[in-house]
């Protein structure tokens, strides 16, 4: 084979994988102005070029729209009347034009090399329909607190039968194909907390999930974000709702 060919093939095929796949990273926002900044900021500043930006601001009564004016060039900014996380998500996956989906919640930050490295795995694997990743805990302030190392699995069985009793999946380390939602089908929009779990449950059941044992997000600790989770009740009577109908849905012993 040519010298020259060979060269301009293996250029071509790294366009590919780093420039031409697109990505939509999807960012619901409900009164997090104090936080949106350092959240978009972390995406403009990713490794992999081709991206693009969607704020979903689900009602926001804070100044969101005011400050993030400065990225109109660099992002894609819907305004919506409060439906909660399920619908801005939903929402911004309608919205979106990419081929893979990444979720980032408004308080949190993307590490520099997120979308570089789960795009790779990606094109290495596709039969993957969820990759999630560990994590930072941090403060307000961005300073680390914790290292919260996820979970992988000797098979997709067991990934299953542990997500049925503790959700290991941290939403915005997470990269899913378009055509896998398109197929599953969006977040449940009648579920306020646990959202997330249902959804990953339902891609489970269809395709694999792929682990990368290492921190790509860091996860802001607050307090707006701890007093959404003191509805304990309500968490714990979604989850057994949404416990039962995956398991009408699906048979584990098939999995």
């Amino acid at each position: 084979m040519n010298l020259n060919y060979l060269q301009g093939f293996i250029i071509l095929l790294i366009l590919e994988v780093i420039y031409i796949t697109k990505i939509s990273v999807i960012i619901p926002t409900y009164n997090y102005g104090e936080f949106i900044c350092d959240c978009i900021e972390s995406v403009i500043n990713q490794t992999y070029r081709n991206y693009e930006i969607i704020v979903i601001d689900d009602g926001s009564k804070d100044n969101t729209a005011e400050i993030i004016k400065k990225y109109k060039n660099e992002i894609l900014y819907f305004y919506k009347e409060n439906g909660g996380p399920s619908s801005a998500r939903n929402y911004g996956i309608k919205k979106a034009t990419g081929d893979y989906i990444c979720f980032l919640d408004a308080d949190d930050v993307f590490l520099p090399k997120k979308l570089e490295l789960q795009i790779a795995y990606m094109k290495e694997n596709k039969n993957i329909g969820l990759m999630y990743s560990d994590y930072y805990c941090v403060s307000k302030e961005l300073k680390i607190t914790q290292y919260y190392e996820s979970m992988g699995f000797k098979s997709h069985g067991e990934a299953i039968r542990y997500l049925l009793n503790y959700n290991y999946i941290n939403t915005s380390t997470t990269m899913i194909p378009k055509a896998c939602i398109d197929h599953i089908g969006l977040f449940n929009e009648k579920y306020r907390y646990l959202e997330d779990f249902d959804l990953w449950l339902r891609i489970g059941s269809k395709y694999r999930f792929k682990y990368i044992n290492k921190p790509l997000v860091k996860t802001r600790s607050h307090y707006k974000n701890l007093r959404n989770k003191i509805n304990n009740f309500e968490m714990i009577k979604n989850a057994k709702k949404i416990k039962e109908e995956i398991n009408n849905k699906i048979n584990l012993d098939l999995i």
